[in-house]
Parts: C-alpha cells; sequence; structure tokens
C-alpha cells in the first residue's frame, strides 16, 4: 500500500510541474495582464479577465481532481469487495481472514498502481487543448512537441471544454499554487 501512495505522490507531482503548471504560469501571466490593460479600470472588468485568464487552469485543475477521485474509488470500491468477500458478516475477523484481507487489499493496490499510466496519457490528450501558446511554460514538459513549440494553442479565443466537465465554471474559482496539495489522496485506503 506504501508503494501505492508513494507512485500516486510521484503521480500528482508529475502532474503539477508538466501539466498542470504551464497551464497555470500562463494563466497567471494572462491575469497579470488584466491590470495593465488601460481598458480594465473598473474592478468588475479586471475581475472578469482574471477570471477567463484563469478559466483553462481551471477547468484543468477539476479535471485532474475528478479523474483522482475516480482512481480513488476504484480502490475503495475494491477494498470494500475484499472486505466483503473475505469477512462477510463476521464480527471478529480470524487470523486467516486478516491474512487473505491483507493479500487482497495488495492486489487492489496492484490493480490500482496499473492503472496510473493509462490515466497520465488520458490526462495528457485531454488537457492538450489547454496547453498554452507559449514553448516558455511548457519547454521540458510532457506537454511539449516534438517539432518543437508546444502540442496545443486554443487559449487565444474561448477555452475549449474538457470530456466530463460541464463547459463554464463557477466565476471567481482560481487556482493556487500547490494544486496536486489537494488532490484526494490514496493513504487511508485500505487501513
Amino acid at each position: 500500500m506504501d508503494t501505492l501512495q508513494a507512485d500516486v505522490n510521484k503521480f500528482t507531482e508529475k502532474l503539477e510541474d508538466e501539466v498542470l503548471g504551464p497551464i497555470q504560469g500562463y494563466g497567471y501571466k494572462n491575469a497579470s495582464n488584466c491590470f495593465l490593460a488601460t481598458s480594465n479600470k473598473d474592478r468588475r472588468m479586471r475581475q472578469n479577465c482574471v477570471e477567463r485568464a484563469m478559466h483553462p487552469a481551471s477547468q484543468a485543475a477539476e479535471y485532474i481532481q475528478q479523474e483522482m477521485s475516480n482512481l480513488n474509488e476504484r480502490m475503495n470500491r475494491c477494498a470494500q469487495t475484499c472486505q466483503d468477500d473475505v469477512l462477510g458478516f463476521s464480527d471478529s475477523p480470524t487470523e486467516e481472514q486478516r491474512t487473505r484481507l491483507s493479500e487482497c487489499a495488495d492486489a487492489c493496490a496492484f490493480k490500482t498502481k496499473a492503472l496510473l499510466p493509462d490515466m497520465m496519457k488520458r490526462i495528457e490528450t485531454n488537457l492538450r487543448p489547454l496547453v498554452p501558446p507559449s514553448s516558455e511554460f511548457t519547454r521540458g514538459t510532457i506537454l511539449h512537441s516534438e517539432a518543437g513549440g508546444t502540442a496545443g494553442s486554443n487559449l487565444a479565443g474561448q477555452a475549449p471544454s474538457i470530456p466530463g466537465l460541464p463547459g463554464g465554471m463557477p466565476s471567481g474559482i482560481g487556482l493556487t499554487p500547490g494544486m496536486a496539495n489537494n488532490l484526494p489522496s490514496l493513504g487511508s485506503l485500505g487501513s
């Protein structure tokens, strides 16, 4: 179980550094321009400008959170199935049942760990439309295309939506540094 948590931690760090970070950086850069523009002297206009600038980062964070929650739910369902299959309605498990439960929970962790590479590919594919058009934010990340430049550049107009998420975000939602620290943890599973 500890190796699964370590792998999930590495996974979320990689997501933050190589996927979310570039999208956040670009959003923060654009949001700062909202305060420089002479046409944005009105507070409401500035706030709308900041929300538009941060919309792709908010969408990306919500999508990653959704994927992590789905992974967590799968692990929990597997662990619950183990408990139901091994313990049934037993009030006091025997040593043999505890051993079988531990083995089953370890198998759940192994299955969950095997899902991480495909999940990373899915996240990368689904977030590619949100990639900043400037290689300044993506150089050295999985989002930087092989041919030079970035893999996508759809931020000029309205931000594209991500499969499984609503097209719009509630107003006032921003992304804070250290987003991966707020993603669901698998540390409490199987305990």
